[in-house]
């Protein structure tokens, strides 16, 4: 078997030539505009979109400080499940008091 070897990507962004699908808009956007799409803060899903075309994870992070970083991508609300899954308990443990 051979093993290719596939040039590392640059943290470097491409220019505004190059777009991208947005899933969110259904439409292609270049990475300007992903880069302060949310109130001048990256959209969400700004690492899924662009992780094949640049080191995006690494551009973000040198870019941003730690905490709008975290805000952006790792600070996200919780899941609907867990919180149904809450609110069901509350109501069996508030059933059992009545």
């Amino acid at each position: 078997m051979t093993e290719s070897k596939s040039k590392p990507l640059s943290a470097q962004p491409p220019d505004d030539t190059v777009s991208v699908r947005c899933p969110k808009l259904c439409h292609q956007i270049n990475f300007s505009y992903c880069r302060s799409e949310n109130s001048g803060s990256p959209c969400f899903k700004t690492l899924d979109c662009w992780f094949n075309q640049f080191d995006v994870h690494a551009h973000l992070k040198e870019k941003l400080s730690q905490k709008e970083f975290d805000a952006a991508f790792l600070d996200k609300a919780r899941p609907k499940v867990l919180s149904l899954l809450d609110l069901i308990e509350q109501a069996k443990k508030k059933g059992k008091k009545e």
